[in-house]
């Protein structure tokens, strides 16, 4: 049960699941591709632009950085940048995650799935992509470098008092005012920024390639009927598909405050289908999933596995549903220790333990999915039950 052959069933569970799955015709048209290129692009620029654009402040009496507000009132500068830096990193991440899906075919299929033309075109996009983000990256290096350098030479020269010494200090408290308000805000864009474009610029260049010649969307037959616990994985990844998608959507509405007062009402439109049914699905989700996971192993052992390749799965759909529980017992614990102690001293350990929970949580989705993986491959012998 090595690392490596793990992620190999995983990986051909994900190919499985990517041929058997019906492409959107928009998504994959060419007029859809070249604008989400031209959407993350773009939007990219406008992230690019507000970070540029330091925020004032004061330092006050004991050292504390505060926001200068009066600075920024009436100032359509702040205004603006508030505006774009929403609405774009909405527009970043989305047409990222559309492109992702629309491109899905041609950069997770291996090799043998693909034609000619196709494994051409991802190949030279990978490679030019990368090739120029390393350069720009070296490039910016080179420059902060030269600067870092050069620093003491020019604010020395003329005894600094001379034009050079004067842009210099000019440049160099600028590039300081950048994150001094909000250091942490600032470089947590510019990372995320720097992430998307590495991601992003390969799949644009193969988007737009792939734009110049039509894609035939295969029709989906499925030949095979499912066995039981095929129909119940497939029932629970396309549930947590949809509530992903739900969850994703109400998240990318309060990404700012700007996207969030612009958008609040649909916001409040849909927050009440996700506190009343999305959420507490999600929980039975969960549950059903464990359940119905744990049944299959033990319907599994109790038959006699058939074959080594079912105990395999079976063993690792025991690991990883145990792993899962276990996960479910933290956040449990967690979240009764802190709503039962909530009215405690704000120094009561308890009142931390809420990010931690919500870390666990987070871990129990992947961990939950690659069980359920495994689970679809299972045969109890179990008779698969008719549609009609």
């Amino acid at each position: 049960m090595s690392k490596q052959s793990i992620i190999a069933e995983l990986r051909s569970a994900r190919i499985d699941r990517i041929l058997a799955a019906k492409q959107s015709r928009v998504l994959t048209s060419p007029w859809m591709r070249r604008t989400l290129s031209l959407v993350a692009i773009i939007s990219s620029y406008a992230v690019l632009a507000t970070l540029l654009i330091p925020t004032p402040y004061t330092i006050s009496k004991t050292n504390r950085i505060y926001i200068n507000y009066e600075a920024m009132q009436n100032n359509w500068l702040y205004d603006f940048r508030g505006n774009t830096q929403g609405i774009a990193l909405l527009l970043l991440i989305w047409s990222y995650i559309l492109l992702r899906i629309s491109m899905r075919r041609v950069t997770l299929l291996p090799n043998e799935y693909l034609d000619e033309l196709q494994i051409a075109n991802r190949d030279w996009a990978f490679k030019t992509g990368y090739l120029v983000v390393r350069r720009i990256g070296f490039g910016v290096a080179l420059a902060f470098g030269v600067l870092a350098v050069l620093s003491y030479q020019f604010t020395t020269f003329s005894a600094g008092n001379g034009p050079t010494p004067k842009v210099f200090r000019a440049l160099e408290r600028y590039v300081s005012d950048l994150s001094t308000e909000d250091p942490f805000g600032f470089y947590f864009k510019a990372f995320l920024l720097l992430a998307f474009v590495a991601y992003s610029f390969p799949l644009i260049l193969l988007a737009w390639r792939e734009a110049r010649f039509p894609e035939s969307v295969p029709e989906v037959h499925v030949k095979q009927e499912l066995s039981p616990e095929g129909r119940k994985a497939k029932f629970y990844f396309t549930t947590l598909k949809w509530a992903g998608l739900y969850v994703g959507i109400c998240a990318s509405m309060a990404i700012s405050p700007q996207v969030f007062m612009t958008l609040g009402t649909l916001y409040y439109i849909l927050v009440i289908p996700l506190v009343y049914w999305v959420i507490p699905g999600s929980v039975v989700l969960f549950v059903w999933a464990s359940v119905t996971a744990s049944r299959g192993v033990i319907a599994a052992r109790k038959a006699g596995f058939t074959s080594d390749l079912q105990k395999r799965w079976a063993n690792l759909t025991t690991v990883f549903t145990t792993i899962t529980l276990v996960l479910g017992l933290i956040v449990g614990v967690l979240m009764f220790g802190a709503l039962s102690r909530m009215w405690q001293p704000a120094n009561s350990p308890w009142n931390y333990v809420l990010p931690f929970a919500f870390l666990a949580g987070l871990l129990m989705i992947p961990f939950q999915a690659i069980s359920m993986t495994f689970y679809a491959k299972l045969n109890t012998g179990e008779p698969a039950k008719s549609d009609n």
